[in-house]
């Protein structure tokens, strides 16, 4: 797996040297640095992680532009590319979809679609928008932007417990991929320990299938993430100094899905990191977000030409979206 070492190690490196400065008189602090770099050097024989080849086409420590937006937006959830130049974006307090021009680089329209709930993401498709609740609800909204809007609310067997954070269309299936943050499982007695799921709601049929359309495996992202960093054993021994957070942190908070090479893009603001997953929910890649650029990621979306979009939390400023250009 090729990796660009420069956004996958400064993060880490930030926090080694942070802890150096913090710890340098500590008599354990030689021989903590000493294993890491010894156990980096040699890896554990026999070890062997299956990696499949994988180029990511984003600077994550360059964004190309960063949109500042209303106070409104403090707590911005979800965002779906929406047309020419246009992002549609909806916060978790409010029933409303807003829409950023980013040409102009402010919000130019506003649509309310129901009652104020707890809402999480965003799929717009032509003229319709989907919108999920954390309860597993979805709202389709056709002609969104006319006054006489219709909404139909789809009950899924979601639930609260799942805490139902990413939406995504996916044009293959012609369905919607909900992420849950929360339990993996619909049923008491299936809770599939362990992992994150992702699940599928067909529009076609307009149900959600009743078992995960991917599972994601917590350790084997813990074994992704050691191989991109040190090598499995110095990252065993920096998450015990807690240079490092691991991945089984992870609690996704927005979905997206490629428009040219077609792979998943998940985010997690818990843990800060972005994994990709291949049509078939195999991990491709592993990437470490840096908190100081990604204050609360929670949405993630692109441009037809694969530009790349990501929403955060404001926690107590204004929210933003960064962008950053595809390059092939």
């Amino acid at each position: 797996m090729h990796e660009s070492q420069d956004h996958i190690h400064s993060p880490l490196l930030i926090k080694i040297n942070k802890f150096c400065e913090y710890g340098c008189r500590s008599r354990t602090m030689p021989m903590i640095i000493v294993v890491l770099f010894l156990s980096f050097c040699n890896p554990i024989p026999g070890v062997k992680i299956p990696m499949e080849e994988f180029i990511l086409g984003y600077n994550l420590e360059k964004p190309d532009a960063r949109y500042k937006l209303p106070g409104y937006l403090e707590e911005i959830s979800g965002l779906s590319y929406y047309g020419k130049g246009k992002i549609a974006c909806v916060q978790d307090e409010q029933a409303h979809i807003y829409v950023l021009n980013l040409e102009k680089r402010k919000i130019i329209s506003k649509y309310k679609f129901g009652d104020d709930a707890d809402y999480e993401d965003i799929s717009v498709v032509g003229k319709t928008a989907y919108i999920l609740r954390n309860n597993g609800d979805i709202y389709r909204i056709k002609n969104f932007k006319k006054k006489d809007r219709k909404v139909k609310k789809y009950k899924t067997p979601l639930k609260e417990k799942n805490d139902t954070e990413g939406l995504a269309y996916d044009p293959v299936s012609n369905a919607l991929l909900i992420a849950c943050k929360g339990s993996p499982s619909i049923d008491k007695e299936n809770q599939y320990e362990g992992f994150k799921a992702i699940y599928k709601f067909d529009l076609e049929k307009e149900e959600l299938g009743g078992e995960p359309h991917f599972l994601i495996d917590l350790e084997r992202l813990d074994s992704y993430s050691a191989q991109s960093a040190f090598k499995r054993r110095s990252v065993q021994v920096a998450k015990k100094v807690r240079l490092i957070e691991s991945a089984t942190s992870f609690q996704p908070s927005g979905i997206a899905i490629h428009p040219l090479k077609g792979e998943i893009y998940i985010i997690s603001s818990v843990g800060k990191l972005l994994i990709i997953l291949n049509n078939e929910g195999k991990v491709l890649d592993v990437n470490e977000l840096d908190p100081k650029l990604f204050r609360q990621p929670e949405g993630i979306c692109f441009s037809p030409s694969g530009d790349m979009f990501i929403s955060n939390e404001g926690q107590g400023g204004k929210g933003y979206i960064l962008k950053f250009r595809f390059h092939e």
